[in-house]
């Protein structure tokens, strides 16, 4: 019984102060709210300063990026295109980067850039740009991106012993509908009968965009083959797929096969719940020789799976 008398008068005395206790958590969120909006925000000349000190310092092979990264959006507007451009925004990893350019607020940093060497820091009212150093960056040969013209590369669906080519064109790129989903490029390798092979931006499980060959499989037993000429080979094939955020989900895996001559190099899966995969493969008895790399995207159900992969020669 006292227990019972107890409880209610805490229940009483909750009743009571809970017009008090309701406003205040109010007034909490508003003060929240204001250190978020005001003194916590660099304001616009501070981002353009800092603006300033990056394209005096960084090199067309530097990577330059934004901390933390829903800060990006702020860094593009201000850097603008000649800085922040789309292969340092949506770049496939920073192990081709040498050096980097950290733009960040509020003492935050960017996962991508641990174990890097800090070389410099300027600071900018409340911007602060770190300089690192990559302690192992890498060469890179060939870009299987860039190979994404006429010049560069064959496309080709394949249905049993039927071998169509994809013919390249220019025009007809669609956005994204309703702002889901990868964008139809402009230029591209359109197959007959659907599918197509081009460049565009991907946004996976972590909404980091990146730049990537647009190759999504056609499905049943259809290959969609891609025939890059002219590749430089070294020790691997180092490369990412992955598939629309949205897409994550319900489909059947993808595959993509790689071939050079009569040899499979490697053959590498995306699940579902995979996010932006990486995968290396070992071509060491091609180092220093040139010729066709052979890419071919298979799905037993790939109807609109918007995957994309890249990869280079290093």
């Amino acid at each position: 019984m006292v227990r019972l008398g107890m409880a209610a008068f805490d229940l009483a005395m909750a009743k009571k102060w809970a017009f008090v206790l309701v406003p205040a958590v109010g007034v909490l969120e508003l003060v929240a709210h204001l250190w978020q909006t005001s003194a916590a925000v660099a304001p616009e000349s501070d981002w353009s300063a800092a603006r300033e000190v990056v394209k005096g310092k960084a090199k067309p092979e530097d990577l330059v990026l934004f901390a933390p990264t829903w800060a990006d959006a702020v860094g593009r507007q201000t850097f603008g295109d000649e800085i922040a451009t789309l292969d340092r925004e949506a770049f496939p990893d920073v192990t081709r980067f040498p050096r980097a350019f950290e733009v960040s607020i509020r003492g935050k940093h960017r996962d991508e850039l641990a174990g890097w060497r800090e070389v410099g820091r300027d600071r900018v009212g409340a911007v602060t740009i770190t300089t690192l150093e990559n302690p192992a960056p890498v060469k890179i040969l060939d870009d299987l991106v860039r190979h994404v013209n006429p010049q560069g590369m064959v496309a080709q669906r394949t249905d049993g012993p039927r071998e169509s080519d994809c013919a390249y064109q220019q025009g007809g790129g669609q956005a994204a509908g309703l702002g889901f989903g990868m964008a139809v490029p402009d230029a591209r390798f359109a197959c007959p009968g659907g599918g197509f092979v081009g460049v565009s931006v991907l946004e996976p499980i972590d909404y980091l965009p990146r730049k990537c060959i647009y190759a999504a499989p056609i499905g049943g037993g259809t290959i969609l083959r891609i025939r890059f000429a002219n590749v430089a080979f070294g020790r691997a094939l180092h490369g990412h797929h992955g598939l629309y955020s949205e897409h994550e989900r319900g489909g059947s895996p993808v595959a993509l096969l790689f071939k050079a001559g009569d040899k499979t190099l490697g053959r590498v899966v995306h699940n579902d719940g995979d996010g932006w995969k990486g995968f290396e493969l070992d071509t060491r008895d091609l180092e220093g020789k040139r010729g066709e790399l052979v890419a071919e995207i298979t799905a037993s159900n790939g109807a609109r799976r918007q995957y994309c992969f890249e990869a280079d020669t290093r």
